[in-house]
């Protein structure tokens, strides 16, 4: 019997690029605006506005965009004009519209371990926008399951493990956030593998932990495979 129930797997920059179009769109923002402020701290405050809107917009492009207007409004103290407040929604607009750019070594790895486990996708943001990344990605046939959530705690996880058939302490999490995919999946008893990638959100930023077995940190996607075979190894 297989020693894990599921491996599950983040999306956004551990299977395809994502933060690369916000930093775009932030360094687009602080030179719009360089006319009102160094375009490094323009960008910091959206930043700063980012960070502020999460718990009433949630995560993903549209969030980002509602941030990028108020911060226009609030640096140029209302006199901001309506020509710019539609750049800002097109440059939104073209962060929905990106083509999806796979990492290296995903679909290998995913079609790899799919033969053996059951995959199970965990990604947050917009239901809509991670809806059309999924299936622009052609990865939508490898999981199980594909589950959009507002965030990740550990009882989402524990949550999730259950509606599809499995336990938390038998479930293996992998992704490129520490706070997000790993820590809240070994609170939840299970296992957390750290992929790093080459940018990540401030706020996303966490301690990778230590003295815990159930913390594992590989180079990049192609180590699940290897940690999902050391679990079921007994290693």
């Amino acid at each position: 019997m297989s020693h894990l129930d599921l491996i599950a797997f983040d999306a956004d920059d551990t299977l395809w690029h994502n933060l690369i179009h916000f930093d775009a769109a932030e360094k687009a923002f602080g030179n719009m605006f360089s006319h009102v402020l160094p375009p490094d701290e323009g960008a910091r405050r959206l930043g700063q506005a980012e960070q502020r809107n999460i718990s009433l917009y949630g995560y993903g492009v549209k969030s980002f965009t509602l941030s990028m207007i108020e911060t226009a409004i609030e640096i140029t103290s209302g006199s901001v004009d309506a020509a710019t407040i539609s750049k800002l929604i097109a440059m939104g607009r073209t962060m929905l519209d990106h083509e999806i750019e796979l990492l290296p070594h995903v679909t290998e790895t995913l079609e790899r371990l799919h033969k053996s486990h059951r995959l199970l996708l965990v990604t947050k943001g917009d239901l809509y926008h991670q809806e059309r990344k999924v299936l622009a990605s052609g990865l939508a046939h490898l999981f199980e399951g594909v589950e959009i959530v507002s965030d990740k705690k550990p009882e989402t996880y524990r949550r999730l493990c259950t509606r599809h058939g499995g336990r938390a302490e038998r479930t293996l999490m992998a992704g490129n956030s520490v706070r997000s995919d790993v820590l809240p999946m070994i609170q939840a008893g299970g296992y957390g593998v750290y992929v790093p990638f080459d940018i990540l959100w401030e706020h996303e930023h966490e301690e990778v932990p230590v003295d815990t077995p159930r913390f594992f940190a590989v180079d990049d996607i192609r180590g699940v495979a290897e940690v999902a075979d050391k679990l079921e190894q007994g290693g």
